[in-house]
């Protein structure tokens, strides 16, 4: 084993450490606890960066010790194009909830619980996209959903935390139940659990088999991606979780789902077997676009308008998805990424606004624009992202998805409801940031400015989500590098 292979397991082990750490300094203050997790998250993150030279001169990067010999199970982990691409956005935007979680109440109590959590929850979503045994994947993909849901128990607002935790982990859980069928079918064919070796293997399956464990692993994540009608667990669990619970719930976990019908489905079997399921894919991606779009429209609760809009969002992704085509799927990988900045900016500002007027409802809140303007201005701007406005970072990748749409060949009509469908994330944008901040002065008592602590994260995400806009390139090479390890340069 090479050296540099030796540091792969460190973005799952050094986390470990941090909880180690943690459960046993018990008397930790929140902001020893945060310092703690912060510092253990960025190692998390230094390790893939340091890895990315070695990812460009040899394609990925492996590494594996034998766990359970008798069942051919290993501790095995794979880092390539498309794992690096969501392993970097869920360590960022942990490592930025973490920041921004310094400036709110949350975890002042049991701090060293919450932010071992934090890490067991961001734990869970690095280990999900490297894992190269399918055995591992399961394992990392229910401690992502255990450690999400006593967050929520153990911090979230109010006693309709419970049902909501409860319904949140039955409904996702059953779709985990779903996938684990499908690798428990793909084990018992095959005899292992080496991911690289089910890849080459899946597509001797008899084509029947294949329909069947397509349907369930599309039909599995898809929970997790909260795709209509599938999406009734999120607007719950969003707003009663804490807000760096939300943050990192919203902006990472939901591309889990992403990534898994990337990993599974989309790896393990031919464009053939996959190329009945497009316009399916496509139809469900616009449903879900749409109706999260009028839900944000409809609701009155500020966290549940952002929650709803991520509903619309991972229709986009699912729609890009669908099209089976080289320009949709980028725009799919990317729009991931820019979801995550986006999303993760726009519930950094529900959270001043809630912290500063002591407000849910859109109704009971106005005015401001002239007593908060940075904060206005990080609005505007996340706002004008979300609606896919030039420069910022979701024209690039709607602009992909709706051309892979028409590359597809599948329904020019269905791409240009799609695109016009686009004009509802318009709308209900305007509406949430012009009755907030330009609509009538309500509360009649406001702060002059912002809390500092969590004004500057929100501050360097806008920043980071301009750049991303105006500076696509390298993640637009990370995406198409991504789909050729997925299919062998087929498209490119």
């Amino acid at each position: 084993m090479r050296p540099y292979e030796l540091i792969l397991p460190g973005i799952t082990l050094l986390p470990v450490v941090g909880v180690i750490v943690l459960l046993l300094w018990k008397n930790a203050t929140k902001r020893q606890a945060a310092i703690v997790g912060i510092i253990s998250e960025s190692f998390a993150l230094v390790i893939p960066i340091v890895l990315l030279t070695t990812l460009r001169r040899d394609g990925a990067v492996f590494f594996s010790i034998p766990w359970i010999s008798n069942l051919n199970i290993s501790f095995s982990l794979s880092l390539s194009w498309l794992s690096i691409t969501f392993l970097i956005t869920e360590v960022v935007v942990t490592l930025a909830a973490m920041i921004y979680s310094l400036g709110e109440k949350t975890g002042e109590k049991n701090s060293n619980y919450y932010y071992a959590l934090l890490l067991l929850f961001s734990l869970g979503m690095s280990g999900t996209t490297l894992s190269d045994d399918v055995f591992l994947f399961y394992i990392f993909w229910e401690l992502m959903l255990l450690a999400s849901v006593l967050l929520i128990v153990g911090w979230g607002t109010g006693e309709k935390r419970y049902k909501a935790s409860l319904k949140y982990f039955i409904i996702t859980h059953l779709g985990s139940l779903m996938v684990l069928v499908c690798l428990i079918m793909l084990y018992v064919n095959f005899g292992t659990a080496s991911l690289t070796e089910l890849i080459l293997q899946a597509g001797t399956l008899p084509a029947n088999m294949q329909v069947f464990m397509t349907i369930f692993f599309i039909i599995g994540f898809s929970v997790k991606m909260a795709i209509f009608p599938m999406h009734i667990w999120l607007p719950d669990a969003h707003t009663v979780a804490p807000m760096p619970v939300t943050i990192i719930l919203a902006a990472a976990m939901l591309s889990m789902g992403a990534f898994g019908v990337l990993r599974f489905p989309y790896s393990l079997f031919s464009i053939e077997t996959m190329q009945p399921f497009a316009v399916w894919l496509m139809i469900a991606g616009l449903a879900s676009e749409v109706y999260g779009a009028l839900m944000a429209l409809a609701e009155r609760e500020i966290k549940r308008i952002i929650a709803y809009s991520s509903v619309s969002q991972m229709g986009y992704i699912l729609f890009g998805l669908g099209t089976l085509t080289l320009r949709g799927m980028q725009g799919a990988i990317m729009h991931v990424v820019y979801h995550a900045i986006v999303k993760g900016l726009l519930f950094m500002v529900v959270g001043i606004i809630l912290e500063v007027t002591r407000r849910r409802n859109i109704d009971e809140v106005g005015g401001l624009g002239n007593r908060l303007p940075i904060l206005t201005v990080c609005a505007a701007i996340g706002v004008l992202g979300i609606s896919g406005m030039p420069p910022l970072g979701i024209f690039n990748s709607e602009w992909l998805i709706f051309s892979g749409g028409f590359d597809s060949g599948v329904s020019i009509p269905l791409t240009v409801m799609t695109l016009i469908g686009s004009l509802l994330t318009l709308v209900y944008a305007l509406r949430f940031f012009g009755m907030i901040f330009f609509g009538k002065k309500n509360p009649e008592s406001l702060p002059e400015k912002s809390p500092r602590a969590l004004l500057v994260p929100t501050i360097a995400v806008t920043v980071f989500l301009v750049i991303e806009g105006l500076l696509p390139g390298a993640l637009l090479a990370w995406a198409t590098n991504g789909l050729a390890e997925l299919f062998g340069g087929l498209f490119l």
